[in-house]
């Protein structure tokens, strides 16, 4: 039977070396990874230090309640983290996989089994963000994570750099500090800094001293925005951090304004479809605004975001967008893009 021309390009994207600029450290997690932590750390024994606040929000879930009380052997565990319907739900399950990090063995483990998935993809060079803040409140010290991300960034087919996530909620001043001894131990792998968390809740102008430090030391600027608010949230990262990137950046569409500021002064976005899909920005692929925002000329990337969660791969990002339109010639100049708007060099 021959081929048709979907299955070809499928094969082609899959076969073609790719970068990943937006891709989440714990977000790439590899089921069997989190059946080995299960294994380790039982749920009671890793739960043991969890607030009543977080107890309360993660045992609201009924997917993680069997998890939680020990009731699954760790295969079948590790696949109930990820049957969460809803977006709580998905928050709940990521909350929950913090907890199962208990010292740097799990930390530098998890760096190589994401590794060996995104290796495995032909991806060839990846920025991965990392909430480091997340793993020291589990006790785990910051030296010793920062040396085994610069260990394990150049093994192998795969270049890896590293995008510090400040994460807003923890507030401005636990980031700077963050920040600050980041710096002071020169990590080489470390290539930007980023502002995931509540868009909503913590705006991005309270962290402008942190990106005018960043800047100092020569980091890449890019920031999470646009996503769970609209395009004011783009326009307060632009203006108050300077960004050179936006993470996804999607809702940019509603406002005209910000997509020609956008294409005058190539700010690209990164760009994660199925991910807003999970997250209820969008219904469907077809209603997603990338072919539009990549119509109206805005540097556009295309990643994954949290695929071990969502279920998807960086080709399937792909197949998707020829799904919606986008030709083969245009795929090609997407994936480009991946390496093209990368802080370092990529090799490309």
């Amino acid at each position: 039977m021959f081929a048709t021309i979907f299955e070809m390009l499928s094969e082609s994207i899959c076969a073609a070396p790719k970068a990943e600029l937006h891709v989440h450290l714990r977000g790439a997690m590899p089921a069997a990874f989190f059946a080995e932590l299960l294994g380790k750390h039982p749920a009671r024994e890793a739960l043991a230090d969890a607030s009543d606040r977080h107890r309360d929000i993660l045992g609201s879930f009924p997917h993680l309640q069997p998890i939680m009380e020990g009731l699954l052997p760790a295969e079948q565990a590790a696949a109930a983290l990820y049957g969460f319907k809803t977006f709580p739900e998905f928050l709940g399950s990521y909350l929950l996989t913090s907890y199962f990090f208990r010292d740097v063995a799990d930390f530098r483990r998890l760096i190589l089994g994401v590794r060996e998935t995104l290796i495995a993809q032909n991806i060839t060079y990846a920025e991965i963000t990392v909430s480091l803040i997340e793993y020291q409140q589990r006790g785990l010290p910051l030296a010793e994570m920062l040396e085994a991300m610069d260990e394990t960034a150049a093994a192998g087919p795969l270049q890896v750099y590293w995008i510090v996530d400040l994460v807003r909620d923890v507030g401005p001043d636990a980031a700077l500090t963050l920040l600050k001894d980041c710096l002071a131990r020169k990590p080489r792998s470390l290539c930007g800094i980023t502002l995931g968390g509540s868009e909503h809740k913590v705006p991005a102008r309270e962290f402008k001293e942190h990106y005018a430090l960043a800047k100092d030391h020569g980091l890449g600027l890019t920031a999470h925005a646009g996503e769970a608010m609209g395009p004011e949230s783009v326009w307060d990262a632009i203006r108050s951090l300077h960004v050179e990137r936006i993470g996804h950046g999607v809702r940019s569409i509603e406002d005209p304004k910000l997509v020609d500021y956008l294409v005058e002064k190539q700010i690209p976005l990164e760009v994660c479809p199925t991910s807003n899909l999970k997250t209820g920005v969008f219904r469907s692929y077809k209603e997603h605004s990338v072919r539009k925002l990549y119509e109206a000329g805005v540097p556009i990337s295309i990643n994954t975001d949290d695929p071990s969660f969502f279920n998807t791969t960086l080709a399937e990002e792909f197949e998707h967008l020829e799904d919606v339109g986008f030709s083969e010639e245009e795929l090609a100049g997407l994936l480009r893009n991946g390496f093209r708007h990368a802080f370092r060099d990529s090799g490309r």
